[in-house]
């Protein structure tokens, strides 16, 4: 049986490859893990809950062996292998592989310009850059993982061209192709559209047959493989429950978010009409992303827009912020500013959650800071704020559930509690649209719920928004229209098949919903 398990039920278990016994970890001076207890052995699959910032990256970062235990902890860690027993991850972290997103923003955070074959071979030396030449044998892995995974034909792009999945798809064949030991994965199908988890989930259920211990940390039950037959639950950085997985993810799933928290006043927009409006194409950097756009968005409406990894929905979002641009002989208006806006008359007046804006803030900046900084559309702060700003940012903090991370460095915080950061600064100017590319990945049941209960009301109450998401339960109930893209083209826009509900009027002071001037 693993240590401390709760279930009282035994298993037939393999050689441990990495022991954890009561051991604390502290940073940034907060206690992360306390007094956890943890075997992952050979061959075992082991799925991890927990909500954000209950622990689970700072777990899977301590068995790898890029996190130290503290020295005050009681007990200590080991790794177990080629017969050898050591309490250094020196030698051991090669063994063990990691994908995370924390992974992938290092690249983005970077701006890495690194060619998608050379990320991959880069996995035989855990290193970011490739080095030497690799041998015959480990260029022919690298050759096959690529092509399990459907990422052959990217070899020679950028990885900081692709999209959000696709990257993530690399970063998989990345941790495989050296053949490891144990794989580690962290919310790692966030951003992949259905047939790219397809994928991948059967590429480490066929490493978990094959005998390679996994362990898949995730806020969605549906994402673990079948070979996960033991899960444990973190809490605020201790384990709670472990055992069969059955059990334990039926005592995950029994958790059910609370009521919403009131809305505070809102502003109803009177947007120009229309919102935005384009046709032409898209090059990014001479390549034909978007062709033949033909597209429009009217005051209030709450558009979905859908389409497999690479389709371009992060390039249509960026076009619309205006970060993008058409093709000689397109046209594209938004709201009313003129034929050229300044970028930053852009950002004034739309709010954006994305996953790449997420990447880049500095790891040393506190969370009211991210917040404020949307108030420049910046990344990082270039002036003094006002108190009344400040104040506004409180509030959106306050809004999101979030207001205890004000103070704290975003390099302390979660993945979802980052998510949380992200959506107040969308929201501190009050904008007349929101663009939201894959708002809700990274954040468990309860903190989804919410975040995604914030979207419906404020679809309801007259804000335009436009969501891209690859799941089918993040679809925002009051999202009007839909946008489906595939290979670069719009396949079909207009009203969603089914309508949503009406709208709620507007109620409130009339003032800006989360207290910004």
């Amino acid at each position: 049986m693993s240590r401390g398990a709760a279930s009282g039920m035994k298993f037939a278990l393999g050689h441990p490859l990495v022991t954890l016994d009561d051991v604390d970890v502290r940073l940034w001076g907060r206690t992360l893990l306390a007094g956890v207890t943890f075997d992952l052995r050979e061959g075992e699959s082991w799925a991890v809950f927990g909500g954000n910032g209950a622990g689970k990256s700072t777990l899977l970062r301590l068995l790898r062996g890029d996190l130290w235990p503290h020295p005050a902890s009681r007990g200590r860690r080991l790794f177990h292998l080629d017969g050898a027993t050591s309490e250094s991850p020196i030698g051991a972290r090669e063994r063990i592989a990691l994908v995370s997103a924390e992974a992938q923003d290092l690249y983005l955070r970077r701006d890495l310009d690194v060619r998608v074959e050379d990320v991959v071979r880069s996995g035989f030396t855990d290193a970011i850059w490739p080095g030497d030449l690799l041998p015959a044998h480990a260029e022919r892995a690298v050759d096959r993982v690529m092509g399990s995974l459907g990422v052959g034909e990217l070899r020679r792009r950028s990885l900081l061209e692709i999209s959000t999945g696709e990257a993530r798809r690399v970063l998989l064949a990345r941790a495989l192709a050296p053949g490891p030991r144990a794989l580690l994965l962290d919310e790692f199908v966030n951003g992949l559209d259905a047939a790219s988890r397809e994928i991948v989930l059967r590429a480490v259920s066929e490493l978990a047959r094959g005998g390679t211990a996994t362990l898949l940390a995730t806020h969605r039950p549906e994402e673990v493989i079948p070979e996960a037959r033991r899960a444990a639950i973190l809490e605020g950085g201790r384990i709670v429950r472990i055992g069969p997985r059955d059990e334990v993810e039926a005592a995950w799933r029994g958790e059910r978010p609370g009521a919403p928290s009131p809305l505070p006043a809102n502003l109803l927009r009177t947007a120009p009409d229309p919102v935005f409006a384009l046709r032409g194409d898209v090059l990014v950097e001479g390549r034909l992303v978007l062709r033949d756009l033909k597209w429009r968005m009217r005051p209030g409406e709450g558009w979905v827009v859908r389409g497999p990894n690479g389709a371009g929905k992060s390039t249509f979002l960026r076009l619309l912020l205006g970060e993008e641009h058409l093709a000689p002989g397109g046209t594209i208006s938004r709201l009313d500013l003129g034929p050229s806006p300044d970028v930053r008359d852009i950002r004034a007046r739309v709010g954006l959650v994305a996953p790449d804006l997420q990447a880049r803030h500095r790891a040393d900046a506190a969370g009211l800071e991210v917040v404020l900084s949307g108030f420049a559309g910046s990344i990082g702060l270039g002036e003094e704020m006002s108190g009344e700003q400040r104040d506004a940012a409180r509030a959106c903090l306050s809004a999101v559930g979030a207001l205890h991370l004000a103070d704290r460095s975003i390099q302390s915080i979660s993945y979802g509690e980052m998510r949380r950061l992200l959506f107040a600064r969308a929201l501190v100017t009050d904008p007349d649209v929101l663009l939201l590319d894959e708002p809700f990945s990274g954040l468990e049941p309860r903190s989804r719920a919410a975040a995604m209960d914030l979207v419906d009301r404020l679809v309801r109450e007259g804000r335009s928004v436009v969501l891209v998401t690859h799941h089918d339960d993040e679809v925002v109930s009051s999202l009007t229209h839909e946008l489906l893209l595939r290979g670069g083209r719009v396949e079909r826009a207009g009203p969603r098949a089914t309508p949503p509900p009406p709208p709620t009027p507007a109620g409130g002071t009339g003032g800006p919903w989360c207290g910004s001037g």
